[in-house]
């Protein structure tokens, strides 16, 4: 699948609801880390996020999903706020080592009944680890959780960092089966430097 540059991502006719970042920049005391940063991603798209380590592609994900505020510019969705409207799975995204597969779930979804948890654990191949402590854990199950937690809340916005960090192939093709069922709710921005994770998306914006 080709590549567009970020400048074609505004191509779809439809005006909004629209993710819209225009002229960001963050800096961390002396470092820039983004640096005039602006784009448009229509629904329906999965956009990489790309640039070498350090760059600032965890940064974005995280100004996108209001956890740090950016030094100047905007993002929003649908000309508003993104508080609230973000689904983030990361590595160091937080999940209890001390509750098990079902309380992290229960305790991120608000309370959700456990027929329908252990339900959504099943969709993650973690239904026969649901009792089981986080802490106990393989690196590649706990990455598992992690997406199906940020999955359960089937937000508009789906901000994956390096989803494909530590998965095995029958992982692999999970994240694949979230992000095309994502198309139908809103975007993905998916921040990698794999490039197997190229094949799931339809445009790039490149930090640097």
């Amino acid at each position: 699948m080709g590549f567009a540059q970020t400048s074609a991502l505004s191509a779809n006719p439809i005006r909004y609801p629209m993710l819209t970042a225009r002229r960001l920049f963050k800096r961390y005391e002396s470092r820039l880390v983004l640096r005039d940063l602006s784009f448009e991603i229509a629904p329906g798209s999965c956009v990489a996020v790309l640039g070498p380590n350090g760059a600032g592609k965890s940064t974005l994900l995280r100004v996108v999903a209001g956890l740090i505020a950016p030094s100047r510019g905007e993002v929003l969705w649908n000309d508003g706020s993104t508080r609230g409207l973000c689904a983030l799975a990361a590595p160091d995204a937080p999940v209890y080592r001390e509750l098990s597969c079902l309380e992290n779930l229960k305790f991120f979804s608000g309370g959700a009944d456990d027929e329908s948890l252990r339900e959504h654990l099943s969709a993650w191949n973690l239904d026969k680890r649901a009792d089981d402590l986080a802490g106990e854990l393989s690196s590649g199950l706990r990455a598992r959780l992690g997406l199906a937690v940020a999955s359960w809340f089937e937000h508009p916005i789906l901000l994956l960092d390096e989803p494909s960090a530590n998965l095995d192939e029958s992982g692999r093709e999970l994240v694949a089966t979230l992000i095309e069922a994502q198309r139908a709710r809103g975007v993905t921005l998916l921040a990698t430097n794999d490039a197997r994770d190229l094949a799931w998306c339809d445009a790039q914006v490149r930090v640097s």
